[in-house]
């Protein structure tokens, strides 16, 4: 597991994974605050940006919490040296588990997000058809009405059977060609209505944002029903404004409806049929809408878990941190205190210096009751053989801890360091 975290300085690793479990109760208290905040917002601009706000929120905690618990002051121009192992409520081997699944979340999530850009960028560009220009004319006089006024393209599509907004530098409307046939004018200016308000509202640039939160946070199911609510008010939103343009909810809603049945695109566009077309459709003809149920088991589910990590980030925070403590390696591990004036930076060998050698090397040592270093190997190599063996003699040689002591007698305990031999980079 480490080797494969070879390319990430140990204690970035380390505050990572720390920071993904902070995240699951901070996550869990911001979407809460936020289903507490939604009964009172009468309008979906307010649920909306409620929603936008807490999600804005969820993207800047981890980093926050990152900045907040990394050591940013232990660099230096020829090496770093850092213990890689954890306090005990988390084993090592856990965390590094724990980054690497988020990392392969990432990257699988990042593949859908590119196939979906993919498909839009086909929509873009296959089966098009200029609009004539009677309709093209209504386009322009709708988008003067909401007062659009950057430019946007209009198309037909054979691919689509809905109407929807493409792009966020230069949006496209794409028109399909049933809805001419199948819809009244009213009906379907009704609904472009709907695609140039999200242009208006710049809907499409949110999306990037919603995409790239769901992406790197996508392990916490609060930032998935938050994401949820943002989509859902969006299209209320949308709809307010298509109907305060076009002066007639029930034939609003009688668009909406019929194009319901042609659904079939799934791309990550903005479409007049997003949401929940019942609930949409009740909200606009004033009739009751049953609230949203949420399972006991599930709220109860969620508290369990924001307490729990809670707990573990209570339990790190109350480690000891004096003098740059950091517990050992092991089962059994005791807590170590560098002597910091003893812990330089290794020499550079100057063969490596002519041969522009750099790399990160990983020590095992043996700390003995004297806080002396008994043994340095190497547990993870650099790649070259002089940096290695450098890294191995200078810690051996020069660097000291305070004895290390269990229940108050003197033991001896292993950790791991790492140094990073990094050439300074010459003048301009």
């Amino acid at each position: 597991m480490i080797h494969l975290l070879s390319w990430m300085p140990p204690q970035t690793g380390r505050d990572i994974g720390w920071t993904l479990i902070h995240f699951l109760w901070q996550g869990f208290l911001l979407a809460a605050l936020l289903h507490t905040i939604l009964p009172f917002c009468r309008s979906a601009i307010a649920r909306h940006n409620c929603a936008l706000a807490t999600l804005v929120l969820m993207a800047l905690a981890p980093m926050a919490t990152f900045l907040s618990i990394h050591d940013f002051g232990h660099h230096g121009a020829g090496a770093f040296a850092a213990n890689t192992t954890l306090p005990s409520a988390v084993p090592a081997s856990w965390m590094n588990g724990l980054v690497l699944l988020w990392l392969a979340g990432i990257a699988l999530l990042s593949l859908r997000a590119l196939a979906g850009w993919h498909l839009v960028r086909s929509l873009e560009r296959r089966d098009t058809l200029a609009v004539p220009a009677d309709l093209l004319q209504r386009c322009h006089d709708l988008q003067r009405r909401l007062a659009v006024t950057w430019p946007v393209r209009f198309l037909l599509s054979r691919r689509v059977d809905v109407p929807l907004v493409i792009g966020w530098l230069r949006p496209m409307v794409l028109i399909p060609v049933s809805a001419i046939a199948n819809l009244s004018p009213q009906q379907l200016d009704a609904l472009i209505l709907h695609e140039l308000a999200h242009i208006r509202r710049l809907d499409t640039v949110i999306n990037i944002l919603l995409v790239a939160v769901e992406t790197v946070l996508f392990y916490h199911p609060a930032v998935w029903w938050v994401g949820r609510q943002l989509r859902v008010e969006r299209e209320h939103c949308c709809d307010d404004c298509a109907v305060s343009a076009c002066g007639d909810a029930v034939m609003y809603v009688e668009a909406l409806t019929s194009l319901e049945s042609w659904k079939t695109v799934r791309a990550p566009v903005l479409a007049a049929t997003g949401g929940r077309l019942k609930q949409r459709a009740a909200r606009l003809l004033d009739a009751p809408v049953p609230p949203p149920r949420v399972s006991p088991i599930s709220m109860a589910g969620l508290a369990l878990l924001g307490l729990v990590t809670a707990s573990i980030a209570v339990a790190q925070t109350q480690m000891p941190k004096g003098n740059n403590a950091y517990p050992s390696s092991g089962k059994n591990p005791v807590m170590l205190r560098p002597v910091m004036e003893t812990h330089q930076l290794p020499p550079y060998p100057k063969q490596s210096l002519h041969d522009r050698e750099e790399g990160r090397v990983l020590v095992e040592v043996t700390i003995g009751t004297d806080g002396t270093v008994s043994q340095a190997v190497v547990a993870g190599p650099s790649g070259h053989q002089r940096l290695d063996a450098a890294a191995a003699n200078f810690v051996k040689g020069y660097w000291r801890w305070q004895p290390p002591t269990r229940a108050g007698k003197p033991v001896t305990t292993n950790t791991r360091v790492s140094v990073l031999f990094k050439l300074k980079k010459p003048p301009a």
